[in-house]
Order: structure tokens, then sequence, then C-alpha cells
């Protein structure tokens, strides 16, 4: 339903997408993967890149991948993210989504970050509700 091209400009053209500054790197039927290049104002003290990169990489992943299932126009919201921290990231991110379920309510997904030598960093699980439609007319 999104293509890679699809899924970066949909990216590109959010209010968040070009300060975060994702790419979209694979697109396929209810998988993702997206990197974010790390910069200085992402790190805290200590060298080592905020957790919230992480956390925020995995639920964009996640989207563009309940996108490639949905289309761009998926009302999808987050309702839970569970990420579990299993070392320091220094580096560029990656993260790759997989739908386990794609409900026509709830979608439930996994996601795994990891840094450039492709070591595990996070590991998350997410669940997004899918809101009714609505007829306003």
């Amino acid at each position: 339903m999104i293509d890679l091209g699809g899924a970066q400009a949909v990216l590109d053209a959010s209010p968040f997408g070009p300060w975060w500054g994702f790419r979209v790197d694979e697109v396929g039927k209810g998988t993702a993967r997206v990197s974010l290049p790390q910069r200085p104002e992402l790190f805290r003290p200590g060298g080592v890149l905020q957790g919230g990169c992480a956390m925020t990489l995995a639920d964009v992943t996640c989207w563009i991948a309940i996108m490639s299932l949905f289309g761009k126009d998926d009302p999808s919201v987050t309702q839970q993210l569970t990420t579990s921290f299993l070392g320091p990231a220094r580096t560029d991110l990656t993260c790759e989504s997989t739908i386990l379920r794609p409900g026509r309510l709830i979608v439930y997904a996994t996601a795994t970050t990891t840094d450039t030598a492709g070591k595990v960093v996070a590991h998350h699980t997410l669940t997004y509700i899918r809101p009714p439609e609505r007829n306003d007319s």
C-alpha cells in the first residue's frame, strides 16, 4: 500500500520527520526498516544516545510498516510502546519492525533497534489502535 519513496515522502512532509532526519531503508508487506543518523544534539552526557531516540525510531518504523498494509492515510495511533534497552547506543541506529497481528482495531508489532555494528541496543513491542472510520456528515 506504500512503497519506499512514498514512505520517505510521508516522513519528509511531517512536522517531525525532517528534524529527526529519518531515512526509510526498506518497506515490505507488514515490515519496514528505518535509520536514524546520530548527531550531537541526540546525545546525553556520557556519550550515549538518549533512549528516546531508539523509542521514537521504533514508533516511526512500526508506523511505516502499518502503512505498508493499510495505506498512508491509515488513522492508527500508538496505544502502547514497551522498550527494553539492551546496551548503550553511540552510533547511527537502524530499526526493523514487523507487524505480527494486523487487526481491524488493534495492530500488534515488534521492533529491534541496532547500532552500526549490528549490535541489538533495544527491543520493542508496540500496540496501535485503529480508530473506526467516522462519517460526520
